[in-house]
């Protein structure tokens, strides 16, 4: 689990720049991170003495803020992560450098957690005295992420071969993904076209008023509206029902818009297609199957 969460990457220290005057008490700023985002405090004193702060004791599920050896500590990640911090500890010391890491961590009370930390190095006479930085809990976090990314996955599933217009955008408006129906609505040709692009970059044109429809949409409204888009069989402008529908993360956040095109010609076979609904009466049905997902 997470594992494709983890991070382990190195940063640039700050031990050799001369530090500026602060805008405001570092003090008090740094309790505002350990109030609200939950990070503690740490250090290593070396050869190899932990001390921790009660709260980096709490996180690690050690029964006392005493200081530990480091090998201790090192113990508690998961076999598979533990190379990778030593790693990241052995760069920093060689390299001058500070590094962040998420990584994965099994409790003495059983319990596997997702532990975020940031260190850089304290130096004296060009030696290194120190290894400090903080560490909080993402667990919680890391899970919602997992949740939004598989419900992400399904919605992209579906989408991807669905015989319809249909779009999945993020709250900045990017795609996502789309049907093939949704491209040739467009006139274009591969989804790498369009992938990861916004609506404004996609259409420089676009009106006032679909920008505000996709802003309604954005702030959790079901938008029903009507916009020309190429038709799939003559190619011609046309005008067809769109719904542009709000999709969720966790704590009912929008996390985006699906946008269908509600054309009457994807049922065509070799009758005439029937004439396309008035938008109060598209009932958004494709939508129906992301509901679940969202």
């Amino acid at each position: 689990m997470f594992d494709k969460q983890l991070i382990a990457t190195p940063s640039e220290s700050l031990a050799e720049v001369e530090p500026t005057a602060a805008l405001t008490d570092p003090d008090r700023a740094l309790q505002l991170y350990e109030l609200h985002e939950g990070y503690g405090q740490w250090k290593v004193i070396f050869p190899g003495t932990v001390v921790l702060s009660k709260r980096v004791a709490d996180i690690y599920g050690l029964g006392s803020d005493s200081p530990v050896p480091l090998q201790e500590l090192v113990k508690l990640y998961l076999a598979e992560d533990r190379g990778k911090l030593l790693t990241l500890i052995a760069q920093a010391l060689q390299d001058r450098r500070g590094f962040r890491c998420r990584l994965r961590i099994e409790r003495r009370d059983g319990a596997m957690r997702m532990i975020e930390m940031i260190a850089d190095l304290r130096l004296r006479d060009g030696r290194v005295t120190e290894l400090f930085g903080a560490s909080r809990d993402v667990t919680a976090e890391m899970e919602r992420e997992l949740q939004v990314q598989g419900r992400l996955k399904l919605v992209q599933d579906l989408v991807g071969d669905m015989p319809a217009p249909i779009a999945v955008l993020d709250d900045k408006l990017r795609v996502l993904d789309c049907s093939v129906y949704w491209l040739k609505a467009h006139r274009f040709v591969e989804r790498r076209e369009v992938i990861g692009k916004t609506m404004a970059q996609l259409f420089p044109d676009i009106s006032a008023e679909q920008v505000a429809e996709y802003e309604a949409a954005l702030k959790g409204q079901t938008v029903k509206t009507r916009r020309a888009f190429a038709s799939p069989t003559s190619g011609a402008a046309t005008q067809f029902a769109t719904v542009l529908t709000p999709w969720y993360v966790a704590d009912r956040k929008v996390g985006g818009i699906t946008v269908v095109i509600g054309w009457a010609e994807i049922a065509t076979t070799r009758r005439a297609a029937p004439v396309a609904a008035p938008v109060e009466d598209f009932d958004g049905s494709l939508l129906d199957m992301l509901k679940t997902v969202s």
